[in-house]
């Protein structure tokens, strides 16, 4: 039996920083975090910059739409601080699909690109047919 289309959305600032001086900025505790020159994984590769990452608290199988409507409710919790944050290093909202049944397509209602615009989010999408 093939595995059902899964999806998943997140914030993520990248670069020059201590993951926790975003946390204390922000006070959201991110989903995942990582530091500048740190290993990845169990490679001899370290990290080109740090990651400060929050991810949807939604299952796999909730619509795109809705786990960017739940990233951007997350942000709304600060959202002068995470507007600040966005528009100064450069905040993603990131896409992630695999798709085994359906090429994939995706549709944002006007209301989600304006509160993806309010924080000069980039959308950058990870599609996979497996």
């Amino acid at each position: 039996m093939q595995n059902a289309d899964t999806w998943y959305a997140y914030f993520h600032v990248r670069g020059s920083f201590a993951p926790d001086d975003v946390t204390r900025r922000v006070g959201v505790t991110p989903t995942k975090t990582a530091m500048e020159g740190d290993a990845i994984g169990t490679t001899s590769k370290s990290r080109p910059c740090s990651l400060w990452a929050l991810h949807s608290r939604l299952g796999g199988s909730a619509p795109l739409d809705e786990h960017v409507k739940d990233v951007l409710d997350q942000l709304d919790s600060n959202k002068a601080a995470f507007g600040e944050l966005s528009r100064e290093l450069g905040g993603t909202m990131q896409l992630v699909g695999y798709f085994r049944d359906v090429s994939p397509g995706v549709h944002f209602d006007l209301e989600i690109v304006r509160r993806i615009a309010e924080y000069g989010l980039c959308i950058d999408c990870d599609f996979y047919n497996c």
